[in-house]
């Protein structure tokens, strides 16, 4: 999994209009969502039995036995929870999930809302390899693996890996609750190598979206009236997204979210740095989302956020693309120069950071580390703004087709600077990089 992160500004920010993300409870470390769950609302009635699938073992049985019955009633179960999630059915989504048990079918309805209000249309559940018996008698851990959609109904990879945890009870097979993949094991279903080692939005946060031409966007609830302006600007960003994607074929939907100070330490890898504003992280083969820091939604900041984040989408389109620190500017730097080309965009804002870079004087290569996690934000904007003047030098240089077709060949292929450096520029690379640092210096 690759995070690709946008810094905060230096320049001191208009009145913040937050766009919070409701505070979630921890799911890193084995928390169980449900468990914990403590939100209002009815619960439909529903017996929230399993009709039997498998004949149940007999006391005394061997493992594999009590295995079998546990994956195959968990499949019978998965098949209705899908159906009921599809049609609109909360009694069959809640399907194996106790009657009297309140916080349980509470996380269940707000996982239900939130699906269906981010307008899934595929939810395919698969059991991955066998339940686990769990210290406590009778209760077994098993791995979810779900490719789900939102508003299309073919969406390619887009995979969620979760555990959930039942409990044998006299009637049958009981589900107790849900909570993030544990990564003890070998996913032997998973498509995408990091599917499983972070939280999606939708597993802990409640959500209300909007659908657009080209994105979805959500918010929490209670943010409704900021959803409506908020989903128009990511519409214009995408419009200049498009324009520089790289790769076959389109961008299928630019999916964002936004987060608050707890999800952000919680939904994906939750450990950006201090300066870090917004992420694209890459959630399958050509699957990227944004996520986007509730603070930094500001009315002179937003447009520019998203259109950073959404070029990242557009321009990296999969997870297995090369991130290796060396070519970290060049990433940055294409996200950089796409943002500045949405209309109305002004001056590159990072310009004077350059200034107080260290060596910027004497720079003889492009190729600058990432900022520090704990790097200050004068420091973060002055790499950002080595990649976006690099990229810059490029477009001005070699023109977008060119360049775009270098970027290609370097991030998403990963073969090198050099050799599509010779075959799209017509010189090595470290021509071309004292070229670009040589445009920085005078800058």
């Amino acid at each position: 999994m690759i995070i690709n992160r946008r810094r905060r500004r230096i320049a001191l920010l208009s009145a913040v209009t937050l766009l919070a993300v409701a505070a979630l409870t921890a799911c890193r470390a084995g928390h169980t969502p449900a468990a914990a769950a403590s939100a209002a609302g009815p619960a439909a009635p529903s017996p929230g039995e399993v009709t039997p699938s498998w004949p149940r073992p007999s006391a005394g049985a061997p493992l594999f036995e009590f295995q079998t019955w546990v994956r195959e009633e968990v499949r019978a179960a998965m098949k209705v929870q899908t159906e009921g999630l599809l049609t609109g059915d909360f009694t069959k989504f809640a399907i194996g999930a106790p009657p009297g048990d309140k916080a349980l079918r509470a996380e269940l309805r707000r996982r239900f809302r939130t699906l269906r209000a981010l307008h899934v249309t595929r939810f395919d559940q698969r059991v991955d390899g066998q339940p686990r018996a769990l210290p406590k008698a009778g209760t077994w851990q098993v791995v979810h693996v779900v490719d789900h959609c939102f508003v299309e109904t073919d969406c390619g990879t887009d995979e969620t890996v979760f555990d959930s945890v039942w409990a044998q009870a006299p009637e049958g097979l009981r589900l107790v609750g849900f909570r993030q993949n544990d990564g003890r094991s070998h996913c032997f279903t998973c498509e995408s190598v990091d599917s499983r080692s972070y939280n999606r939005p939708w597993e802990t946060t409640e959500l209300i979206a909007q659908v657009g031409a080209r994105t979805l966007v959500a918010v929490p609830p209670r943010y409704r009236n900021r959803l409506a302006d908020l989903s128009r600007r990511a519409e214009k960003a995408a419009a200049v997204a498009d324009r520089y994607r790289i790769g076959a074929g389109e961008v299928d939907r630019y999916r964002v979210f936004v987060a608050d100070d707890a999800a952000w330490r919680r939904w994906y890898h939750h450990r950006p740095g201090a300066w870090v504003a917004g992420m694209a992280v890459a959630t399958g083969e050509h699957r990227i989302e944004v996520e986007l820091h509730a603070s930094e939604l500001t009315a002179d900041f937003t447009d520019e956020l998203l259109t950073h984040e959404l070029a990242h989408v557009a321009t990296l389109r999969n997870d297995t693309h090369d991130s290796q620190k060396a070519l970290w500017f060049l990433i940055e730097g294409m996200a950089e120069y796409v943002q500045q080309q949405r209309p109305g965009a002004g001056d590159y804002p990072d310009r004077d950071a350059l200034d107080h870079l260290p060596h910027r004087r004497t720079l003889r290569s492009v190729s600058v580390d990432p900022p520090a996690d704990d790097a200050d934000d004068r420091d973060a904007a002055g790499r950002y703004a080595v990649g976006y003047y690099a990229v810059t030098f490029l477009f001005g240089r070699y023109g977008k087709e060119r360049t775009l077709r270098f970027f290609q060949d370097v991030v998403q292929k990963g073969i090198g600077l050099d050799g599509p450096s010779r075959s799209v520029f017509g010189k090595p690379w470290a021509t071309v990089d004292k070229e670009c640092a040589a445009y920085v210096r005078g800058l």
